[in-house]
């Protein structure tokens, strides 16, 4: 159980908002012509964005131009971060959920993630920068990735907290499981009643 007062590190993608993978490629699809299929082949099941998010493309504009070339058509950054936003859907209880959490602690956000998305983050999402400020961690800039247990030990670093006083809240069991391993209190995320549950049983009132 984490001591009090708490860090609260919170996941992206379906846990503070929904993530659509399938309207992301069809908005791609429409501006290039290629199947979402195709799309997907070269830029997803290829192994590029993993290799991104763990920080083998420095800057948005390195990453951009690697994306292109695999996608084989032109693609302008805007069309680029206009294919994330439209993917991208707030869940506004979370966002309440997370707000409220500042009176019990402090935020943070730790993303598996592409530079471009860092560089372009209040475009895209601006309540992510809102809630937390600078307090937003990417995995590219880390170049390490979830659920490697030294990302979370790096991020704690970073903060000034130890792993045993912070909480980490993740949609994949096995990034949850990643933090466990580090000292971190892990929570697999299904839900924001569940979440809520969760965090009653560890004393936290949200």
């Amino acid at each position: 159980m984490p001591s009090s007062p708490c860090t609260f590190i919170f996941d992206l993608d379906n846990v503070l908002f929904d993530y659509d993978l399938a309207a992301r490629l069809e908005h791609l699809s429409h501006l290039t012509g290629l199947s979402p299929q195709a799309i997907r082949a070269r830029l997803w099941d290829s192994g590029f964005e993993d290799a991104a998010d763990a920080g083998q493309w420095a800057d948005g504009q390195s990453y951009l131009a690697e994306f292109v070339r695999r996608l084989g058509h032109p693609l302008s950054r805007e069309q680029w971060i206009e294919a994330r936003r439209v993917s991208m859907t707030p869940r506004p209880e979370m966002l309440a959920l997370v707000e409220r959490l500042k009176s019990a602690g402090e935020v943070a956000l730790l993303t598996n993630n592409v530079p471009l998305l860092a560089e372009a983050l209040a475009d895209i999402c601006p309540e992510v920068p809102e809630l937390f400020g600078a307090r937003v961690f990417f995995s590219c800039h880390m170049r390490l990735a979830k659920p490697d247990p030294a990302i979370y030990l790096a991020v704690c670093r970073a903060l000034g907290r130890a792993p045993g006083a912070a909480l980490f809240i993740d949609d994949k069991a096995e990034n949850a499981a990643g933090a466990t391993r580090a000292g971190l209190a892990g929570l697999h995320f299904t839900g924001h009643g569940a979440l809520i549950g969760a965090l009653a049983l560890l004393g936290i009132s949200a």
